[in-house]
């Protein structure tokens, strides 16, 4: 009797396209002393960037406060499916989406991809054959078993997890595997044939380690340099007199809140005060690496309270250009995360996902108005003069209306039911995997 997973499996392969490819002419790596080394020089700068990311987001508040905007953002206010040719299909994704929480989860998976370059998302499956829950899994710990091509020779053999350290370029024997279907790995920066994504600020780690040693150096530079100094001459005295002088004026040397010190010397002498460093605001060098190691994210400095010497204008030229960015940034979570979830969840229940004609709709995320309200009514009205279909005006309208139910609406507003309900069953089984 086959496992559960390996009837999965099984199903899941229908949709595998066979490898037909010149990957297996390539030849793999040999377990030479200089495939060892590289090997171990990737997997050690892997690390050192790893371990500086997470670093930068849980001491700078910065980058912590770029990267929670940035993940926030990302989702919007939420998604809604559409499935315009199958709505049996529709409610099985609307179900797997309440199921395991996706609306409320979707952020975090973003959030960590961007700090550590990937998510790497176990998927679980119940004997009901329905997706029921998804944990992330340590990101050095799993690795990718893909070929120099990025492709994956076996997908029974995907991804492995192994805890400890591994010095060969085998694969320990109590390595936990997984199969393709069983993991998503989200890439965030991913480039063309590597096995792994890039953390948002990998590209910025040197200039934030000047940042702050710059810092470091600017706030002992203010300690010990910023206060103002005397200088007090008695002159003809030897250091017993010295001393002497020092016992007397005790209390105006050694109390730091006098406003006015008095000294008080019976020799011929005089009291100089020395003004502190006049050079401590010269900071341009640090303000250029901070600059330096910003460009790495999309979010505007001054979006995360950051910024000086900022104009109205300047401001709202970086907010429409990060909005501009957002919508690529969205769409790579839909393609990385969301669409293998439905997918996966569809191929599940029967449905062919490549026969589904289906769209995910990202609402906005600001807060609605009556402005906004009386705005969209008046949208509606000139929509339905132009004689649009109602599906595509409610769809539009949704994105405006982060608390909108898209599926109840169409459906009352077409006419839906237990008409619905047939025709979705009658398009479920014309999709179904042959």
């Amino acid at each position: 009797m086959p496992s559960l997973i390996d009837y999965i499996t099984s199903r899941f392969r229908k949709r595998e396209p066979e490898l037909r490819t010149t990957a297996e002419e390539i030849p793999q790596p040999s377990a030479s002393p200089t495939a060892f080394a590289n090997k171990f020089k990737a997997e050690r700068e892997r690390e050192r960037v790893f371990n500086i990311c997470n670093d930068m987001y849980e001491t700078d508040p910065r980058a912590k406060g770029a990267i929670d905007k940035l993940a926030r953002d990302t989702v919007r206010g939420g998604f809604s499916i559409s499935v315009r040719n199958n709505p049996g299909a529709e409610e099985v994704a609307r179900r797997m989406v309440e199921r395991i929480k996706l609306q409320k989860r979707l952020d975090d998976w973003c959030r960590e991809a961007y700090i550590e370059g990937d998510s790497l998302l176990e998927v679980s499956i119940s004997e009901d054959e329905e997706i029921v829950d998804v944990t992330r899994k340590p990101t050095l710990q799993t690795r990718r078993n893909s070929d120099r091509t990025d492709r994956f020779a076996d997908p029974a053999h995907a991804f492995w997890y192994h805890g400890g350290p591994v010095f060969t370029l085998d694969i320990p024997s109590d390595a936990i595997w997984f199969p393709a279907w069983q993991m998503i790995h989200a890439r965030w920066a991913h480039r063309s044939k590597r096995k792994y994504g890039r953390p948002l600020f990998a590209s910025a780690t040197s200039a934030w380690k000047r940042v702050k040693e710059g810092e470091l150096d600017i706030a002992v530079r203010r300690k010990t340099r910023a206060g103002m100094k005397y200088l007090h001459v008695v002159k003809g005295a030897d250091e017993t007199a010295l001393k002497t002088y020092k016992r007397n004026n005790k209390d105006a040397l050694d109390n730091p809140f006098a406003a006015v010190a008095d000294f008080f010397s019976s020799e011929e002498g005089s009291v100089t005060a020395i003004q502190g460093d006049a050079k401590l605001q010269e900071i341009a060098d640090v303000v250029h690496h901070i600059e330096t190691f910003w460009t790495a994210s999309p979010v505007p400095l001054a979006a995360v309270g950051y910024g000086q010497d900022l104009n109205r204008d300047v401001l709202e030229d970086k907010l429409t250009q990060y909005e501009s960015s957002l919508d690529e940034i969205t769409q790579w979570c839909e393609d990385q995360m969301l669409v293998p979830l439905l997918e996966r969840e569809w191929l599940l229940h029967g449905f062919y996902p490549d026969n589904l004609q289906y769209e995910v709709i990202w609402k906005q995320k600001s807060t609605t108005t009556a402005k906004d309200l009386k705005d969209v009514s008046d949208a509606v009205v000139s929509f339905k003069a132009l004689r649009m279909p109602d599906e595509l005006v409610w769809a539009i309208v949704a994105r405006w209306l982060p608390w909108l139910d898209l599926s109840s609406v169409i459906d009352q507003s077409m006419g839906g039911g237990e008409d619905a309900d047939e025709d979705g069953q009658a398009a479920r089984l014309d999709g179904e995997i042959p």
